[in-house]
């Protein structure tokens, strides 16, 4: 959704999406509301149809503009205890924690990273440089000024800037592993915005530049490329269960949107957590319909077991090596 004005937002229908009732698409593609309570909001007059009041199972046409009268009390809370781990006159490194967004977007207007970093009164102006799931904990980093913004992020589209991640997965892993392949929408799924990973031959990929080599991709597949390490069990002081889970070291060469995630669901290693991706893709949905699932129960934890673990690149204006580290999260153990 884009911002209509200072307490409404709003989106244009596309082609795509019509035919679909109202709730449905809301809940759909906004997930911070399930769609139980996207139905009380648009029942409350806080959504509007091209101007007017409607009811949830209306169906949308193509051009239907949606608006969403923002009532500050339907902002959900979030976790506010973010550490600042790293800080120069340049760039500051922030640990961030599972259940808070970096950047306002949708229902998140203040409650998320960035706001509460410049509401601080500590940072004059900060840039976003990459991004982490709101579910998705640890290390991020913000440039003070425009021209470290711009050369950060020079170094995260060269591949210059490695991230390291751990992660949480059932079932037994591997000592090692590479992954490379393609990532496209999984047709099986019910699920539209779900991916899936379908592995490549070695002699089709270049793994030291991460090409494809033989095989020609669609337009809609992009190329993944993954190197994944099982964390031996006393390094995490993890007894118990250890045929049913591992903790997993994840090196993402590419930079796609769920690469970890759905190439480890794709290999057979769902993470903790993960309500599209973990091992009951019904959890999605019932949570989508309104309904309250018990996370723990039925995933291991309330949240995606992913947590950005480590970042290393070269200053871009000291020319220094720098390699940030944050704890790993109590949740996890």
């Amino acid at each position: 959704m884009e911002e209509a004005a200072a307490e409404s937002l709003q989106i244009t229908i596309r082609a795509e999406d019509s035919s679909m009732r109202l709730d449905q698409f809301l809940s759909k593609k906004f997930t911070y509301h399930s769609r139980t309570a996207w139905q009380k909001e648009i029942s409350e007059g806080r959504i509007l149809l091209s101007g007017k009041k409607v009811k949830p199972g209306i169906i949308l046409k193509e051009g239907d503009q949606v608006v969403y009268q923002i009532d500050n009390k339907t902002e959900p809370p979030v976790r506010t205890d973010y550490k600042i781990i790293f800080e120069d006159e340049w760039l500051v490194a922030v640990d961030k924690p599972g259940d808070l967004p970096v950047h306002p977007a949708g229902i998140y207007r203040k409650g998320n990273l960035l706001t509460l970093l410049q509401e601080s009164g500590r940072f004059r102006e900060l840039y976003t440089i990459h991004r982490l799931d709101r579910e998705t904990s640890g290390v991020i980093l913000f440039a003070k000024n425009q021209k470290t913004a711009s050369k950060l992020s020079g170094l995260f589209s060269s591949g210059n800037i490695q991230k390291f991640y751990i992660t949480k997965v059932w079932n037994s892993f591997p000592k090692s592993l590479t992954a490379y392949g393609i990532l496209k929408a999984d047709p099986d799924s019910k699920i539209r915005k779900k991916r899936k990973f379908a592995p490549l031959e070695k002699k089709k990929f270049d793994s030291k530049r991460g090409l494809l080599l033989e095989t020609e991709i669609e337009s809609e597949e992009e190329i993944s490329f993954t190197y994944f390490r099982k964390i031996q069990s006393d390094l995490i002081h993890d007894k118990k269960d250890s045929n049913a889970s591992s903790y997993v070291l994840c090196k993402p060469i590419t930079g796609r949107m769920h690469q970890i995630r759905a190439t480890l669901y794709g290999l057979g290693y769902p993470l903790f957590g993960d309500k599209l991706y973990g091992k009951e893709e019904e959890v999605f949905l019932e949570f989508i319909e309104g309904k309250e699932p018990d996370l723990v129960e039925r995933l291991g934890m309330k949240r995606q077991a992913l947590h950005a673990y480590a970042i290393c690149f070269i200053h871009p204006d000291t020319n220094r090596k720098i390699k940030i580290r944050s704890p790993i999260p109590e949740d996890f153990l």
